[in-house]
């Protein structure tokens, strides 16, 4: 199975070959940041579709911006592109059209889509993922924001899901630590630990890369 890259260093030798992964975390855990900033890298070797429901796409280019990644030359060319999930009619067909086009998608998030639609739609959304990956072999990223939602709701989502990254924050009056679990990737070796992590001015860094193997 071919290697997708996420750009992110100490990440890449768990992710071999495409997954649509849940990235779960609280708001301020950097988990749109991984989405984003994966994404971007992409878009070096395939075409991304980001997907919004309540966030407005030129809040998402100026968050990117801030960290170097500017997508509005990416726009131009069509390697990029926003689709906003409120306006469509079927949202299982209208993100699985995009990954028969051989796109890579984010899913920005999946909390929002819970808000108005049964958790029946989010489960068929998942596993419709899950079909066309198996074709695909391309990387698809969806967000789920903790305790927006019933625990059993997120359960849900992280039963049907290929795979799951969770990302930890511990906030104190002197200091953030940040830690990720991958703890989830079907068909894949996971680690056994945290991952600690920060985020810098150029995004996403795993702090301890050098020590996985």
């Amino acid at each position: 199975m071919k290697l997708v890259k996420t750009g992110i260093a100490g990440l890449d030798e768990f992710l071999q070959g495409g997954l649509p992964i849940l990235l779960a975390g609280l708001p301020g855990s950097g988990n749109e940041i991984f989405a984003r900033q994966t994404a971007y890298e992409r878009t070096k070797q395939n075409a991304v579709t980001y997907f919004t429901v309540n966030t407005a796409s030129d809040f998402v280019k100026d968050d990117m911006v801030s960290y170097g990644w500017d997508i509005t030359p990416l726009e131009k060319t069509g390697a990029w592109k926003f689709i906003n999930l409120t306006k469509v009619t079927s949202i299982v067909n209208t993100i699985v059209k995009e990954i028969k086009e051989g796109r890579a998608v984010v899913v920005d998030s999946l909390s929002e889509l819970l808000l108005t639609h049964k958790v029946k739609d989010a489960v068929d959304l998942l596993t419709a993922l899950a079909v066309e990956n198996r074709n695909s072999k391309e990387i698809h990223l969806l967000l789920l924001t903790e305790g927006m939602h019933d625990k059993k709701v997120e359960t849900a989502m992280e039963h049907f899901a290929e795979g799951v990254i969770r990302f930890y924050t511990n906030w104190t009056s002197e200091s953030t630590k940040r830690d990720l679990f991958i703890k989830k990737m079907r068909g894949s070796l996971l680690p056994t630990r945290n991952l600690t992590y920060r985020i810098g001015k150029k995004g996403f860094i795993i702090e301890t890369a050098h020590r996985i193997t």
